[in-house]
């Protein structure tokens, strides 16, 4: 150990759980006094608390407004890695007595397309261990999944990363490929373009469209081809993020969406859309699984990521996205 590392050893042991709370409360009320009160702590207790605080850091981490009080640069800083190990102690709190046996509790994050057919194959992979973990599914955007790893929030993600920035956004983090997948048009039973053998690029503007909104990584993946070809893309007349919710409302309207190919056929299968015959105009996306460092070895994630290497390797995803 080194002489440094020694020192901030030192330092750490004088910080309690109640410091980082008081810290966390800072920021969520915006005052001095509101986060004593939540802490049952005097005026001089709390101004006693923060000193003790920043001294361990070495640096001011709250400044005193006209409003109360703020979070300087360096404290949201701290406070950010802070966050990773609160969550991780109310994970370990809950872990222990949430269930009569412990068993590993695991926050998992995904995309809703990753709903339709990975996880109830994934679980049922999970139900035939020893030691099935108990899961709590947190669904968001690729954008909000990935603040909340960061955070602490969930322990692991299944999404798609497409973007450079979203990219950037898992340095640091393991990441395992798991499945590709291509968008495809959907449409109601009786659209006129349900029954065509096949469509030109051209004839999808002359309909409406309910489609994610701009900034969407899907949204982009929609438009390329168009501006490839030199056509502008179809105006969609809705925006949704859920394909659930978009496929839904396309089996009851004259609209067309884009969307998964899993979610797609599964809600043909469902007999409520029809998947559009075109050609293969949408650039696929890689469904990932991506972890922190600090608990990709932990027993509830590590099952997790094993039971989803054991569907790639059996084949069992192949549907969701091969092709």
């Amino acid at each position: 150990m080194t002489k440094n590392s020694a020192g901030i050893g030192a330092r750490l042991d004088r910080l309690r759980i109640r410091h980082l709370r008081f810290l966390e409360l800072i920021d969520t009320h915006g005052s001095l006094s509101a986060a004593a009160g939540q802490l049952s702590l005097s005026q001089p207790a709390a101004t006693k608390m923060l000193q003790e605080i920043e001294s361990v850091f070495g640096a001011a981490l709250v400044e005193r407004t006209t409003r109360g009080a703020a979070l300087t640069p360096t404290g949201q800083l701290a406070l950010g890695r802070l966050r990773i190990a609160l969550n991780a102690l109310s994970a370990a709190m809950e872990a222990i007595h949430a269930t009569p046996a412990p068993v590993p509790i695991v926050h998992v994050g995904i995309l809703p397309l990753v709903g339709v057919v990975a996880m109830p194959r994934l679980l049922a992979r999970l139900a035939a261990r020893p030691g099935f973990p108990h899961l709590v599914i947190h669904e968001s955007t690729v954008s909000g999944l990935l603040g909340m790893l960061d955070r602490g929030e969930i322990d692991c993600m299944v999404g798609r990363i497409g973007s450079r920035r979203e990219g950037e956004a898992t340095s640091g983090m393991r990441v395992m490929p798991l499945w590709e997948e291509r968008l495809t048009v959907a449409c109601a039973l009786d659209h006129p373009l349900a029954r065509k053998r096949s469509v030109a690029l051209s004839h999808l503007c002359e309909y409406d469209w309910i489609t994610t909104p701009r900034g969407a990584s899907t949204r982009m993946l929609f438009e390329a081809p168009f501006l490839d070809a030199g056509i502008v893309p179809p105006q969609p007349k809705i925006e949704s993020f859920s394909f659930h919710t978009n496929l839904c409302m396309v089996a009851g309207s004259r609209l067309l969406t884009v969307a998964p190919e899993t979610a797609v056929r599964h809600y043909a299968g469902l007999g409520m859309v029809r998947q559009v015959r075109h050609g293969s105009w949408f650039a696929g996306g890689r469904t990932v699984f991506v972890t922190r460092e600090d608990a990709a070895d932990a027993p509830g994630v590590a099952a997790v990521g094993e039971a989803l290497a054991g569907l790639m390797g059996g084949g069992e995803l192949g549907g969701a996205g091969g092709r």
